[in-house]
């Protein structure tokens, strides 16, 4: 698998979730990785890299909306290990994010079948996507479908839907322990890459004077939007700022100690979206609400949507006071649907050219 990995990136998201899964159905795995993300917005997990993880090359997060042939010809890229390496299926997670121009010099030198996962929003800008020839194509929707067609050949084109962690619950009391959760805290919880946070612990204030024992638990991992938030704390003394950057594994810690995860999302901008925090943590099948934009295309009644900062608060008000009962029966089902071992399993076939 050549991606982004053990980073705060849906690329990586998807790439960790079904890297894993092959793993646990006795898959052997390797992984090129990154040395270098060529941006200012990627930051890694606070995690040591696992064994079979290789970083042999510079990642353009955007390089999707790159056309400079020089810059792209010059992102680094060491082939040895990929040539060196012996294996069925090479997949490919974000190409227009790659050192695509070297990619294809030693493409041909590859004796396994090729896998590309499209996470672009867009038509690349970047002129090398085109003149790869994949052996199998994969997208997540019908947005992506039909912004793709015409581009990869209609019988290697395939959609496979972005895979759920698995369900996964822990002991709610020893992580609040661990984590230093008041107990009898009700702890409304966001991290990560915060849109407009300001507004949003700004129209939590009335519902922490109604509700005293609220939290609202913030994981920030840049340190410029923490030293932003920090000088709200005095103001909104429920906001519980902390600086971290948890890895799947730590996250799923604080997803069993809290009551409800909020993914405030704001529309704009080109190109389809699409939430792969949802995904990620649906499978705690802590309670998600977020906002009603593209992001949350995929889902329908199993998270909690609103279109305004009122209703926002409306709903988790009705969720703290034990309202909206069928929720996460709805979300363990969406989550066994779009297992990652299932997904994995699917990427397989199609990338082995054994799907029917």
């Amino acid at each position: 698998m050549m991606s982004s990995w053990n980073a705060v990136c849906g690329v990586s998201i998807h790439a960790e979730l079904i890297g894993r899964a092959l793993l646990s159905l006795g898959h052997e795995l390797r992984v090129f990785a990154p040395i270098q993300y060529e941006d200012d917005d990627t930051h890694r997990y606070f995690k040591v890299d696992e064994p079979y993880v290789i970083r042999n090359y510079s990642f353009l997060r955007y390089g999707d909306r790159c056309r400079d042939e020089y810059l792209l010809g010059s992102l680094f890229l060491d082939p040895k290990p990929l040539i060196e390496d012996d294996f069925d299926l090479l997949i490919v997670e974000k190409p227009s994010s790659m050192p695509l121009k070297r990619l294809l010099e030693i493409l041909p030198r590859f004796e396994g079948r090729t896998l590309a996962v499209i996470h672009e929003c867009r038509r690349p800008e970047n002129p090398y996507f085109y003149k790869v020839r994949w052996d199998a194509v994969t997208v997540f929707d019908d947005r992506y479908l039909r912004l793709f067609s015409g581009i990869f050949p209609e019988d290697r084109l395939h959609i496979v839907p972005f895979p759920c962690h698995p369900i996964e619950r822990r002991d709610r009391a020893v992580e609040r322990e661990r984590l230093n959760i008041p107990g009898d805290a009700e702890v409304v919880f966001s991290f990560g890459l915060l849109q407009q946070p300001e507004a949003v612990i700004k129209a939590l204030k009335p519902l922490w004077r109604e509700n005293p024992s609220l939290r609202y638990l913030c994981l920030v991992g840049d340190i410029d939007l923490y030293r932003r938030l920090k000088r709200l704390q005095s103001e909104h003394p429920f906001l519980d700022l902390r600086f971290d950057r948890p890895s799947i594994e730590a996250l799923y810690g604080y997803l069993s100690a809290v009551d409800i995860l909020l993914i405030h999302k704001v529309e704009g901008g080109e190109g389809i979206k699409l939430s792969s925090t949802a995904h990620l943590c649906l499978g705690s099948l802590t309670p998600i609400v977020c906002s009603d934009v593209s992001y949350f295309y995929t889902f329908q009644d199993e998270v909690l949507k609103y279109r305004s900062l009122e209703e926002m608060r409306s709903l988790l008000r009705g969720l703290l006071e034990g309202e909206y009962e069928g929720l996460r029966e709805r979300a363990s089902r969406f989550v066994e649907e779009r297992s990652a071992e299932r997904i994995a399993k699917r990427l397989l076939e199609i990338g082995l050219g054994e799907a029917g």
